[in-house]
């Protein structure tokens, strides 16, 4: 499946730069789950603008990306996991999204996606903290078995000691 192309992500890189830039102008400080959360959102603008049959319903009930009536969802984080609340526990096609800042605010991203099912999220093992999270660990177990779709950017492991570790690179060509 390829959702994601050149043009979404040149779109997502230019408006993702104009909002943070705008947010340093203005002295507003935003934190990585807020810029997460507004890098969603641009994506969704973007999909929705850029593919046809493609909606943004922009309610937190409903699905991020409704194309030709199917249901996709969007997961942006810049750490090592992916969180889901109580409505993107629902089954479908996911977007993971990681996305890094350079000092003059130029993003770089990488996204992949999956079709998962409820218990494909780890549940939180606090009582406090009730979003299960999907780690990139997971992600890259999926994709050597070739259930993964990398859009833009890669996964690399490599051993720390006895440790395989992994590694997610933002950027690269789709």
């Amino acid at each position: 499946m390829n959702l994601i192309n050149e043009k979404i992500i040149e779109r997502l890189s230019a408006d993702t730069k104009e909002l943070f830039d705008f947010y340093d102008r203005k002295g507003l400080f935003k934190t990585k789950k807020q810029k997460s959360e507004d890098i969603s959102g641009l994506l969704e603008n973007a999909m929705s603008d850029l593919i046809e049959g493609a909606v943004a319903p922009k309610i937190d009930s409903e699905p991020d990306i409704r194309i030709n009536g199917e249901p996709f969802e969007i997961k942006t984080s810049s750490g090592h996991c992916w969180f889901s609340g109580t409505f993107s526990k629902r089954e479908g096609y996911f977007i993971f999204v990681n996305w890094e800042l350079d000092e003059d605010n130029n993003p770089s991203f990488f996204m992949a996606g999956k079709p998962l099912k409820k218990d494909d999220w780890t549940p939180s093992k606090s009582d406090s903290y009730y979003a299960t999270t999907y780690d990139k660990k997971i992600l890259y177990e999926n994709y050597l078995k070739d259930k993964v779709d990398i859009f833009v950017g890669r996964l690399e492991a490599y051993m720390r000691g006895k440790q395989r570790c992994i590694k997610i690179h933002t950027g690269g060509s789709i």
